[in-house]
């Protein structure tokens, strides 16, 4: 919220502007597993809270997930019963990349 009123202050045009937020997922210390839809309804729930209307969409970043848990995650929330506030996608580009690479390495 705190950004979208500096924006405002500065009179940026949020109509053309795009967040590129991590989902909310527990921290590194966390014992707790929390499954995809739950990570989904607090995603979205505090994406609803804060992003003003204006903003056309939300490009969600892995956040250091799995490719897994990223596709799982990301699935959950297209798949959550909430309201979204705008239009969303993703931009994975290491979180999905990496087995691929990983198992190319190059060669043909």
């Amino acid at each position: 919220a705190a950004v979208y009123k500096a924006l405002s202050d500065h009179h940026i045009y949020l109509e053309g502007t795009l967040l590129k937020p991590n989902m909310v997922t527990p921290g590194h210390a966390c014992p707790t597993k929390y499954s995809p839809e739950e990570i989904a309804m607090a995603t979205v729930t505090a994406l609803r809270r804060t992003v003003p209307p204006a903003v056309p969409g939300i490009t969600f970043l892995s956040g250091g997930q799995s490719e897994e848990e990223a596709s799982l995650n990301l699935n959950a929330i297209n798949n959550c019963p909430l309201p979204r506030p705008c239009s969303l996608t993703f931009s994975y580009g290491r979180a999905l990349q990496a087995s691929g690479l990983n198992t190319w390495r190059g060669q043909r």
